[in-house]
């Protein structure tokens, strides 16, 4: 079977990008053959190795360039743009001639294209961005005129979902919002990139330190973990918070540290490819997101025996954290609560490794070779023409 999976770019060393390179590592790895393609990736390196029988190739549509020209220059390079993209697209599908197509929410304004391409294929969408969170109208307030632009936009491109065959989701939640939009849903969580063994995690020791992983931007809410770390960082000065991360916000977060004199128990790291190294150096995860497509750090991190404090946000935290038992659930947003349950985990060891143990019994369930089966069900009903519902 050839599948094509195609995404705006592989540069960042971030979760989207890791776990689309275990999936198709997995699916060539078993006999697949694969095509990936970017379109924005100009010079950059890939984030991941790919098995070596991987197509890779970049379509050279590069929308983020569109921001240096003035408005008029804005929409002619716009349609150049989605020229490129569209008949780059066709050569290759020509060539490869794929069976499935797969694709992401992240490729919102482009779906239109993809029915402008002559191809046998059946067509997949990923949802990796909350439903309500790939929509346009969602940045401006209801009373401007923008709002109302953005809400056409979304329409317009929103009607292309139901074209695909069928969408899947990450979580429950997400997948009910998307069935407004097209019929087929079906829930595949991502896969953890590693389960480490027994052996390995037989030499963690507790070494009092917190760690969080994500994007330095507003999404990943890591303002609202400094913010709640220094309410108390007092009354537990051995312990430190390392934050693994790169973006925007990394100067904003660095003031708050300073301004909160936490520059010796606050740290910001850059991105890793060896994420698991450090979860196996820390004694728990809290999750401070705003707003998730799915929060893959959770099952990463509860692989390696760590339970994880999160806020209860839109979506993923309640698809697999059991509250109590594995992690804790903070209600959404609340600094101060999630202040308090971060104290508790740190004061009560007995209860954290009992939690950290139940963590990585949940994350069974997660392991690639479990995962991946369901996506190969999946591809067999899609060329089987019996969809799941």
């Amino acid at each position: 079977m050839r599948i094509l999976y195609l995404t705006k770019s592989f540069a960042a060393k971030a979760g989207v990008e890791r776990v689309l390179s275990d999936k198709m590592n997995w699916l060539a790895e078993n006999g697949y053959e694969i095509m990936f393609l970017t379109y924005e990736q100009g010079n950059h390196s890939k984030a991941f190795s790919l098995h070596p029988s991987i197509i890779y190739k970049d379509l050279d549509a590069r929308f983020f360039k569109l921001s240096q020209f003035s408005m008029l220059k804005k929409c002619v390079e716009y349609f150049r743009c989605r020229n490129r993209f569209r008949k780059n697209l066709q050569l290759h599908v020509d060539h490869f001639k794929p069976d499935v197509i797969i694709t992401t929410t992240y490729q919102l304004k482009l779906l239109d294209l993809f029915f402008k391409v002559k191809t046998q294929a059946k067509l997949v969408i990923e949802s990796h961005v909350a439903c309500y969170k790939a929509q346009k109208s969602g940045d401006f307030s209801r009373n401007s005129l923008f709002y109302y632009l953005a809400k056409l936009y979304d329409l317009y491109f929103l009607r292309q979902i139901k074209k695909f065959d069928i969408l899947v989701a990450l979580t429950e939640g997400d997948a009910n919002d998307w069935k407004k939009y097209i019929e087929k849903v079906m829930i595949i969580p991502d896969p953890i990139t590693f389960f480490p063994s027994d052996k390995e995690l037989d030499k963690k020791l507790d070494t009092h330190r917190i760690i969080a992983v994500g994007r330095l931007n507003e999404q990943k809410g890591f303002d609202l973990l400094i913010d709640a770390f220094s309410k108390i960082a007092d009354l537990c000065p051995e312990w430190t918070v390392d934050i693994f991360g790169s973006g925007g916000d990394k100067e904003l977060l660095k003031a708050m540290i300073v301004n909160n004199h936490l520059e010796n128990r606050v740290f910001l790291n850059s991105s890793t490819s060896d994420i698991y190294k450090e979860y196996m150096k820390s004694d728990f995860l809290v999750l401070s997101s705003r707003y998730e497509g799915y929060a893959l750090v959770l099952n990463e991190a509860m692989s390696c025996c760590l339970p994880c404090v999160a806020f209860r946000c839109k979506y993923g935290p309640e698809d697999v954290i059991t509250d109590g038992q594995n992690g804790v659930l903070v209600p959404d947003g609340d600094v101060k609560k999630l202040s308090d349950y971060m104290l508790w985990m740190i004061e009560h060891r007995k209860e954290r490794i009992l939690m950290g143990n139940a963590a990585r019994l949940s994350s069974v369930s997660y392991k690639k070779d479990v995962i991946m089966q369901e996506w190969v069900g999946l591809f067999s009903s899609l060329i089987n023409r019996s969809l799941p519902c």
